[in-house]
């Protein structure tokens, strides 16, 4: 019987840090594993080079292995994600231990890669590239050297080929965008939403996730993720090279596709992410990093976005030291328990061992001369942390809204219906026109519960976050059956 191999390489940091870094690169990488896990990729045929062992050595080594491994018929699958550059019209690949000063010998050459995987027995070979484009280290490099693949090498090498097809995020002279909100790039965002069979639309009519459909579905999908995120400027253009092993079954779903669609609104399996969330604007002028010559920003293009990200770092520094200090005192953290991460994108995340928590400045596409600050809190190992004194003292009432994102979206319109088919004593409900969201208010509460296709928010006037919870509590016991998540915990008794 045929197996299936998969490689996953990611970096986040380099070795060499005039390569600065790759936002979220191992985030994404871990996401599009876990998916393919669940579509058929054993976790025993899968080999993880993250941070330090994605070295030029080890990952030459770990292409050898596999060469022994893969046996006539099997698929083989690669995933990339962090720098990539060419020269002379010769593309590679950043490893962990690339220097800056030597780029085309210490990096993965994308010939070498192409030829190690095509010298392997597998029947099919899918190469994935979250690789956009990343300035070149500040240090002189040849004047050839440009900081994204070479299209006309990727053409030769995968649309002849029998075998192989490459899917890649993004043009060679775009940006792979990496939202905070999402922690991970927004393309491999939706490859592993596909993968894992969340989305119905990445599948063919026989619910099979091909190279193919998956190009398809990220082409359409991934414009309106961008335009949630970053605006209507943000462009970000997928790309296929190689046709013949395109329609190659990457995961077969149909057993799985869409499978909260007609279950419970927040059935675990249609939930993507749960967390608390705090929006706030400001003055551009105001940013620590603002110099009076500076020219203020028109419309919201990429670099303006990039001007106020870098304006707004030391900003989003200080945040989260003030964070990193409330959390030590009022949880009594190690200093080693704690992770403190910035990127090049206007934001910051803290790790702990009981939470995440997010803060970022974007460029208000509205109103130029504005920042929108949000923050977040999330990932919990154990819910009920939030009604804990400890997170109380640390965030008190900052965060007004309780978020549930979908992976799978919402009929609003037939939840709409059935419970205004039966709508139940003390509760109002307003929809929009056009069916796509509806506010739902609770007697006894001040805010108001909001669903759209893609999330649920909870939103409360003074309330902290305990409470937020409460009255999301509320809501199902008044409206329900929605399927509350077993991990929530429960309201505590007066």
């Amino acid at each position: 019987m045929a197996d299936r191999w998969a490689l996953v390489v990611a970096v986040d940091k380099y070795l060499d840090p005039a390569l600065n870094g790759v936002t979220y690169a191992e985030a994404s990488a871990r996401a599009v594993a876990d998916a393919l896990a669940g579509a058929g990729w054993p976790k025993a045929n899968q080999i993880l080079l993250f941070g330090q062992q994605a070295t030029k050595t080890v990952l030459e080594s770990r292409l050898g292995k596999l060469k022994k491994a893969v046996r006539r018929g099997d698929d083989l699958l690669v995933f990339v994600t962090g720098k990539g550059f060419s020269r002379g019209g010769a593309g590679y690949l950043a490893c962990w231990d690339t220097q800056a000063d030597d780029l085309t010998d210490t990096a993965a050459a994308v010939a070498d890669l192409f030829a190690a995987l095509n010298a392997t027995k597998a029947a099919r070979v899918t190469v994935l590239l979250d690789v956009g484009e990343t300035p070149l280290p500040s240090n002189p490099v040849p004047a050839d050297t440009l900081p994204q693949l070479d299209v006309d090498q990727l053409h030769a090498l995968f649309d002849d080929s029998a075998r192989a097809v490459c899917l890649m995020a993004c043009a060679p002279d775009e940006e792979s965008y990496a939202p905070a909100a999402l922690k991970k790039s927004a393309w491999a965002h939706l490859v592993a939403d596909a993968l894992s069979g969340r989305t119905a639309k990445a599948a063919d009519a026989g619910g099979r996730v091909t190279a193919r459909s998956l190009h398809d579905f990220v082409g359409d999908e991934l414009p309106r993720t961008l335009r949630k995120h970053f605006g209507a400027s943000a462009v970000q253009t997928p790309q296929l090279y190689g046709a013949c092993p395109a329609d190659a079954i990457l995961a077969d779903v149909s057993g799985r596709v869409g499978g909260a669609e007609n279950g419970f609104l927040l059935d675990p399996a249609r939930l993507s992410r749960v967390v608390f969330r705090s929006e706030s604007s400001g003055r551009v002028k105001d940013l620590t990093g603002f110099r009076k010559s500076f020219q203020m920003p028109t419309s919201a293009t990429p670099s303006a976005r990039k001007f106020i990200a870098r304006l707004a770092a030391e900003d989003v520094k200080a945040d989260l030291d003030e964070v990193f200090a409330a959390v030590r005192e009022q949880v009594g953290y190690k200093r080693k328990d704690l992770d403190v991460s910035t990127g090049g994108d206007g934001a910051g995340t803290l790790r702990t061992p009981d939470f995440e928590y997010t803060v970022s400045a974007g460029l208000d596409p509205a109103d130029p001369a504005r920042v929108t600050w949000t923050r977040e809190v999330g990932q919990f190992a154990d819910p009920g942390f939030v009604r804990g004194p400890g997170f109380e003292a640390v965030f008190g009432k900052l965060f007004d809204q309780l978020v549930f994102e979908f992976a799978v979206p919402v009929d609003v319109s037939g939840l709409v219906d059935r419970l205004e088919d039966r709508l139940p004593k003390g509760v109002k409900i307003h929809v929009a026109s056009d069916g796509t969201t509806c506010d739902v208010a609770l007697a006894g509460f001040a805010g108001r519960v909001t669903v759209g296709k893609d999330t649920l928010t909870v939103r409360g006037r003074g309330a902290d976050s305990a409470g937020l919870l409460d009255q999301f509590l509320a809501f199902l016991q008044t409206v329900g059956p929605l399927g509350e998540p077993a991990a929530l915990p429960p309201r505590k008794k007066a």
